[in-house]
């Protein structure tokens, strides 16, 4: 009997059965967007249910894992976004897309997700991954490449040890001297290194310091800075329980850390703070708050500088600091001038998308824009949750 027939496509209950996150937990690829925590916060969100899609061989050892959630949609397009009803690897998240420990196995669970979509006219499956091969196992996919995410990677904590043989399980914190004087943690060429410093000196000089937020009322408080953040942005924020649960589910695991960035002098206020969620060999730089009048202070360098070095220190290989878009040229230069790379990521879909050409932002878009930064914070907070009910 050949290794494709011992395989089996099954559905299985990711909080109950602990083959889940083992496997997530073992996989050099994993991120914490496949872990059990995460797809809970997904589903409590908005009440949606998981179907956690896993293929396991004859012994019952799984081989491959593919978590999709379904959205019912926005009700018309925005921008290059699939905005139909889909069922989707993963709604509101970055990249997910299928774990699998070979190609026999990662085409086993994707077949079974093309036949999910073909039960349920009018449905639409959606990829987000960073593979582009997915075709070549699947051709029904239809493969669209989508933003560049900026990537920095991080020195190996071991020398002469392969990355591919880190994991959760496998990683080693860095025993080594100050960062400061760390000849390997370098932020490109010596211009950008001297940018850094510049922001950073200047921020402390203003009497900024970085410390992690230590209760739930720091995040209510860093919640009003990131309402702001996404208003000066026109972009619909996430829900104030999304991150409280989150609080409450990744943080006591290690794999949620929320750092402030307070101003001293002349009253102690928080300024700016950043989310970030790390799993495997990866951590993500996920949300970030600060006032738009706070950006004089440069709080985002002195709070990135840390949150890199502390992601060093813990034995991480990659530091991503999330997607870009043609259209915010500011945010795309602050992310490379930390020495990033930019790596493309690719967004996958059945039945095959009618039309995912990039077009100029309309006019109404744009008015849409300038109305949205008008709008007072809590509105935007009732309204950014009713729009992420459909995304």
């Amino acid at each position: 009997m050949d290794s494709v027939s011992q395989l089996r496509t099954i559905e299985v209950d990711f909080k109950q059965d602990p083959r889940w996150n083992q496997f997530v937990s073992q996989h050099t690829g994993a991120l914490i967007y496949h872990h059990s925590s995460w797809l809970t916060a997904l589903e409590s969100e908005y009440r949606q249910r998981c179907r956690a899609l896993a293929c396991e061989d004859a012994s019952g050892r799984l081989r491959a894992i593919l978590p999709l959630i379904h959205t019912r949609g926005l009700p018309f397009k925005l921008g290059r976004s699939a905005s139909g009803a889909r069922l989707s690897s993963l709604p509101r998240t970055p990249v997910a897309g299928p774990l699998a420990l070979d190609d026999e196995a990662m085409a086993a669970v994707l077949r079974q997700a093309v036949e999910f979509v073909r039960s349920e006219p009018g449905l639409q499956l959606e990829i987000k991954t960073r593979r582009q091969d997915l075709s070549d196992l699947v051709p029904e996919l239809s493969c669209v490449p989508w933003r560049l995410t900026l990537v920095q990677e991080l020195p190996s904590p071991a020398a002469g040890v392969p990355w591919e043989e880190f994991s959760e399980t496998v990683r080693l914190r860095r025993e080594c001297g100050p960062c400061e004087e760390c000849p390997t943690l370098r932020f490109g060429n010596a211009k950008r290194r001297h940018r850094v410093n510049w922001a950073v000196n200047k921020a402390i000089k203003l009497g900024l310091r970085v410390r992690e937020a230590e209760s739930e009322a720091e995040v209510a408080a860093w919640y009003r800075l990131y309402l702001d953040a996404m208003r000066h942005h026109a972009f619909p924020p996430r829900p104030y329980r999304f991150f409280a649960n989150l609080w409450s589910t990744l943080r006591p695991l290690g794999h949620m850390k929320l750092l402030l960035t307070e101003l001293d002098m002349p009253s102690k206020r928080i300024v700016a703070g950043s989310i970030l969620l790390r799993f495997g060999q990866t951590v993500f730089y996920a949300f970030t708050g600060c006032a738009h009048e706070d950006f004089r202070l440069h709080p985002h360098d002195i709070i990135q500088l840390e949150l890199i070095r502390d992601s060093c220190k813990n034995g991480y290989r990659w530091y991503d600091f999330g997607e870009v878009t043609q259209a915010n040229d500011s945010l795309a230069q602050f992310k490379a001038k930390w020495g990033t790379e930019a790596k493309q990521m690719y967004r996958y879909y059945y039945p095959a998308p009618i039309a995912m050409e990039q077009s100029r932002p309309s006019h109404l878009v744009a008015w849409a824009r300038r109305g949205w930064r008008l709008l007072p914070l809590k509105l935007t907070a009732t309204l950014g949750d009713q729009i992420h009910r459909y995304m």
